[in-house]
């Protein structure tokens, strides 16, 4: 070959070079930069047929993933780095040239044409990644340049590749998150454990692609766990998984490496023909027909409440359809997903806890209608015919005074009944029967029935009223109850010939109601716990005057059932203002 001959193979490769360097650069495509690296190795040295096989992370195996010019007949799964010119490549980390391959004893016949091959290996920071692989149907297709060539164009789609699993591992990783995140909403949408249950089974099938998933409640001071949740991916129809009916128990006992799952909080993968696991463990398997099976331990994490770890339950991945194993990410994915799935579960159990007491204070608020208004009614009625018959003015000055205590002692019980009744009945109504309602006229009205009680003592009642209506959405039992309370508090706790202010404004789209009076003030500290149930603020020159402590209570829940705020203002010996706000009505 002449100088210029030379010199102009020369200047042709570096311009491919140069086109190979453009084309890799610009794709973070994986599977397009082994279908351009393969291309130009073939166009390059005339080769045949080329693939790429991917050596495995542990450097064991080697997996094609790009196959040109090969039949579909003609193609393999899987090779060992044991196996094939391309094992040997792997192993010596240099090329090999096969000039005559059926004189190789390590090639392995895929085409039946084949006279050469070359294998090149790629290297990354000093570990063999892949094998580009050629075959040739003439000999002497390869030479020097032609390995030259292909090494630099390995050096350059090693670089390429590692870019682009690099940005492929970004994308999965991305992509488990949004899953796991959907998953996590999923599992958090309802407090109901039964639907905690199904959402956790679905969610943990459809993350890991499993047929079929089994949750169990963990019982560890029985050493045992009972199914409560069995699922069947409705897609894996032909799976020969077999499901363990509800409340079948299991004693850990007799599942070591169940034990061990739990015990130390991490997830554990098991295989049928795994013989380094107990005999009973591939029992359990061949039992339920899985060929592969994941078991997450469901860890609540500690708390202040419960600072210690610990174990819910624990669900299994059944597979059924193939052997699996499964990825590091996988099981970091499946112990993720298994706390979130045991915070539901302790949340769902809190919920139905609270669900129960609510219920039992309910049923207690009605025991107290049934079984304490009638015979306090009786007692109440008894009483005031036993004194009719024996006449007040013939009892002796303390016996009078004795009557008064009963009297005063009985209506308090009467009022405590009433204001529990009324709180019962402000939290279960229902918001669907709630109407429009006229809030200024429904002040007035309230202002109208108090102002013979404010006379009494000797009080100047004044309302300032909103000039145009005012519309609420809401339960005008309900407000009405607020507003009397607010008011009937003013009157009561002012001392005689006080002042009190009944005011009535909207800002934007809020009605804002406030009540100042110049009574005898509530100190700061006091001020946090006013509406807190049976709490009542103990001021000086307020002894004397009765109640039960639910009021303010009864006054923040209604308002807050109609979506609005309550607030107060207060200084001991000048007065306080105890006002709400309520979203107005849409036009």
């Amino acid at each position: 070959m002449s100088v210029t001959d030379h010199l102009r193979d020369q200047a042709e490769e570096y311009a491919m070079l140069q086109r190979i360097d453009q084309e890799l650069s610009t794709t973070l495509d994986f599977d397009k930069v082994l279908a351009l690296t393969i291309d130009w190795a073939l166009r390059r040295t005339g080769a045949t047929a080329g693939a790429y096989l991917m050596v495995s992370s542990d450097g064991t195996g080697m997996q094609p993933l790009v196959w040109q010019g090969f039949a579909p007949s003609e193609r393999i799964d899987s090779l060992s780095v044991t196996q094939g010119v391309s094992g040997r490549a792997v192993r010596l980390k240099e090329p090999q040239l096969v000039r005559n391959v059926a004189l190789d004893p390590d090639y392995i016949a895929i085409r039946p044409d084949t006279v050469e091959g070359l294998a090149v290996p790629l290297e990354l920071r000093g570990a063999v990644i892949g094998v580009i692989w050629l075959e040739s149907d003439r000999a002497e297709t390869f030479d020097e340049s032609d390995l030259a060539f292909i090494r630099r164009l390995a050096s350059r789609a090693a670089v390429a590749l590692d870019h682009a699993r690099l940005y492929r591992e970004a994308e999965a990783q991305a992509d488990n998150m949004a899953a796991l995140y959907a998953a996590n909403r999923m599992i958090s949408s309802s407090l109901e454990r039964a639907d905690v249950l199904t959402n956790a089974a679905q969610s943990l099938a459809t993350l890991l692609h499993v047929s079929s998933v089994v949750v169990c409640d963990y019982r560890p001071e029985r050493r045992q766990i009972t199914v409560v949740k069995a699922y069947h991916l409705p897609t894996a129809r032909n799976a020969p998984d077999i499901l363990p009916p509800l409340d079948t128990v299991f004693y850990l006992d007799e599942l070591p490496e169940l034990r061990e799952a739990l015990q130390t909080h991490h997830a554990v993968a098991f295989n049928s023909e795994d013989w380094a696991r107990s005999d009973r463990m591939r029992a359990f398997m061949r039992d339920h027909r899985c060929k592969s099976m994941l078991c997450i331990p469901l860890i609540t994490p500690g708390s202040l409440v419960q600072p210690n770890i610990a174990a819910q339950g624990v669900a299994f991945a059944f597979e059924g359809r193939r052997e699996r194993h499964f990825t590091a990410e996988e099981i970091e994915m499946a112990e993720a997903l298994g706390g979130q799935i045991a915070a539901a579960l302790r949340q769902a159990r809190l919920y139905a806890d609270v669900r129960e007491l609510e219920t039992l204070k309910s049923e207690m608020i009605r025991m107290a209608s049934h079984d304490l208004r009638n015979p306090l009614g009786n007692v109440m009625g008894y009483l005031e015919l036993l004194i009719s018959e024996i006449g007040l003015e013939h009892l002796p000055a303390q016996q009078r005074e004795w009557v008064g205590h009963i009297r005063r002692s009985l209506q308090q019980m009467k009022i405590l009944i009433d204001d529990l009744l009324t709180l019962e009945k402000v939290e279960s109504e229902r918001q669907s029967l709630w109407n429009e309602v006229n809030f200024g006229e429904l002040v007035q009205q309230e202002v109208d029935g108090l102002a013979s009680n404010a006379a009494l003592k000797g009080h100047t009642l004044n309302f300032s009223p909103f000039p145009a209506p005012m519309r609420i959405l809401g339960s005008a039992t309900q407000l009405r109850q607020a507003v009397n309370n607010l008011i009937g508090n003013a009157i009561k706790y002012t001392p005689d010939k006080g002042m009190i202010q009944v005011r009535l404004m909207q800002k934007d789209k809020r009605l804002i109601f406030e009540v100042q009076d110049n009574g005898y003030g509530i100190s700061k500290e006091r001020q946090a716990r006013l509406f807190s149930r049976f709490y009542r603020a103990h001021e000086p020159g307020t002894d004397h005057i009765g109640g039960t402590g639910l009021g303010l209570s009864l006054v923040k829940t209604i308002i807050e059932r109609h979506g609005g705020e309550v607030w107060v203002h207060s200084e001991p010996g000048i007065g306080s203002t105890f006002g709400f706000w309520l979203p107005a009505a849409a036009p």
